[in-house]
């Protein structure tokens, strides 16, 4: 893993715990309250998955240049 991996990783997961946290501080009904957790959490998955697809990706492009190579 290289560095900008790492930090859009830590990054990402400071943004999802940073929302629900906020979100678990802020006064508002319980089922209001899960329901914005659940799509923070969703939201998070989602990019997160974005962003593994584009490492498998890269990781592809350059294996195949490398087998190219030999």
């Amino acid at each position: 893993m290289n560095n900008t991996t790492k930090f859009l990783a830590g990054l990402l997961a400071g943004v999802g715990v940073g929302t629900v946290l906020g979100l678990l501080i802020a006064p508002d009904k319980g089922t209001n309250t899960y329901r914005r957790i659940e799509g923070a959490v969703k939201d998070v998955a989602h990019d997160l998955t974005d962003k593994s697809n584009d490492l498998l990706k890269s990781a592809r492009e350059k294996a195949e240049t490398v087998a190219k190579k030999v």
